[in-house]
């Protein structure tokens, strides 16, 4: 599991894939509602680009840097969420289905009901 403060000292460092290939850059990270531990990141992806949501439900920590097992595409193609303000239950389940986990609105993260 990662650490908080580890994981809130992100901001700026590398979102890398598996293989150890970057994906982008942390913008943001966002806390869950509920348990104040962080739950998503707000990766930038390239030039000019959108901000991308991205799970930490089972990223690690390699140096300062996070690693996801998702890789750059899926990050890219993920839904477009405006990064301003909190995430909606509806954008939420979005995203879970985008990365393939499971999402439950009595057993979200967010503590959405």
């Amino acid at each position: 599991m990662l650490q908080r403060e580890e994981v809130l000292e992100a901001r700026g460092a590398t979102l890398l894939d598996q293989t150890g290939s970057k994906i982008g850059t942390i913008q943001e990270i966002y806390l869950d509602q509920e348990t104040d531990q962080p739950e998503w990141v707000l990766a930038k992806t390239g030039w000019g680009g959108k901000g991308s949501f991205v799970p930490l439900a089972e990223a690690s920590m390699q140096g300062s840097d996070i690693v996801v097992p998702y890789d750059k595409s899926q990050v890219k193609s993920s839904p477009g969420i405006d990064p301003d303000g909190e995430l909606s239950q509806q954008e939420e389940a979005e995203l879970y289905r985008h990365y393939g986990l499971e999402y439950s609105e009595q057993s979200s993260d967010s503590g959405l009901p």
